[in-house]
C-alpha cells in the first residue's frame, strides 16, 4: 500500500480499539476465494457384514480440503504482499451455485495487521479468533500459530435388518415416511457410526496440523455437519451388490492452533469496581 493510504478492515470499533492497545496496526482487508468442481466418486467398495456400506467418500473429502486450502493460501498471499505479521478475525463463507452444478465455493476474509516494532516474518499467521479473544490469548502468555481445519465425508447404508426395523428405510422403500413408519424406537447405528468416523478423521487430521505448527493445542473450534439422502452403486459397483440407499455425512471443523509465547508472563487479573450500578 502507498504511504498515507487509509486502511480498510472488517474490524468492529471495539476490535480496532483493542488492536491499538495491543500494538497491532490494521493494514488492509484481505480475501481468498476458490470455486472447485467436484470430480467423479468411485463406488466400487466391498460390502461389510450384513450388507451395509460405511466408507469415506475420498473424492468429496479431498475437494473440501483443497478448496479451503486454496482460499486460505490466497488470503495469506495477499497478507504477505502487504508485509503483514498476521490476519485476524478470519471469516469463512461456504456456498454453491446453480450455474455450476457439483461445484463448491470457499471464501475467506480477514484484516491484515502489522505488529509495532517487529519485522515481517515472511509468513503471516492466520487466526479465526476475534481481536478480543486474541487479546485474552496474549494476556495468558499464548499466541496463535495458525489455522487448523479439515473436512471428511462418509457414506453409510443400512443393513437388511435395519430396513425391516424401519419398514423400508430411507427414501420410502416400503415405508410411509422418510424413515419408513417404524413400529418401535430403533437406533440407525450405521448412520451414527458414520458421524463418529467422520469426526475421528477430522480431529486426527487437525491434531497433526497443530503438531506441524509446533502448537500446544487448538482453541475456538467451530464444527459444522450435515446429512443428506443419497443412492450409490448400480451395475458392477459395490462389488456387484447393486445400488445402496443411505446417508452422506459431511463433517467440517476449523480452529486456531496456539502456542506459548517465548518468555511471556501472563498478565495478572485486575480488580474492577462498577460504580454505575
Amino acid at each position: 500500500m502507498a504511504a498515507g493510504t487509509a486502511f480498510t478492515s472488517d474490524l468492529s470499533v471495539s476490535g480496532f480499539a483493542l488492536c491499538h492497545q495491543l500494538g497491532l496496526k490494521p493494514i488492509h482487508q484481505v480475501m481468498g476465494s476458490s470455486i472447485y468442481q467436484v470430480g467423479y466418486q468411485s463406488s466400487t467398495w466391498p460390502m461389510m457384514m450384513g450388507g451395509t456400506v460405511l466408507t469415506e467418500l475420498d473424492t468429496l473429502s479431498q475437494a473440501w480440503n483443497e478448496v479451503r486450502g486454496n482460499a486460505l493460501g490466497r488470503l495469506a498471499n495477499e497478507a504477505r504482499e502487504l508485509g503483514a505479521h498476521a490476519v485476524v478475525g478470519v471469516q469463512l463463507r461456504i456456498g454453491s451455485h446453480d450455474w455450476a452444478e457439483g461445484a463448491i465455493e470457499y471464501l475467506v476474509l480477514g484484516t491484515a495487521v502489522h505488529r509495532a516494532g517487529a519485522e515481517p516474518t515472511g509468513e503471516p499467521i492466520l487466526t479465526e479468533l476475534s481481536v478480543s479473544d486474541y487479546a485474552k490469548l496474549v494476556q495468558a502468555g499464548m499466541e496463535p500459530a495458525g489455522i487448523a481445519a479439515w473436512s471428511s465425508v462418509f457414506f453409510a447404508s443400512y443393513t437388511f435388518n435395519s430396513m425391516l426395523a424401519v419398514g423400508g428405510g430411507l427414501g420410502g422403500l416400503g415405508g410411509s415416511s422418510a424413515l419408513g413408519g417404524a413400529s418401535y424406537n430403533y437406533e440407525l447405528k450405521e448412520f451414527t457410526q458414520a458421524f463418529y468416523n467422520a469426526r475421528a478423521q477430522v480431529m486426527q487430521s487437525m491434531g497433526e496440523q497443530a503438531q506441524q505448527m509446533g502448537a500446544a493445542g487448538i482453541v475456538g473450534v467451530r464444527i459444522e455437519h450435515s446429512a443428506r439422502r443419497h443412492t450409490i452403486g448400480g451395475g458392477r459397483s459395490l462389488g456387484g451388490g447393486g445400488e445402496r440407499n443411505g446417508l452422506v455425512v459431511e463433517f467440517h471443523a476449523i480452529g486456531t492452533a496456539i502456542k506459548e509465547t517465548a518468555g511471556a508472563k501472563p498478565w495478572p487479573p485486575e480488580m474492577t469496581i462498577d460504580l454505575t450500578s
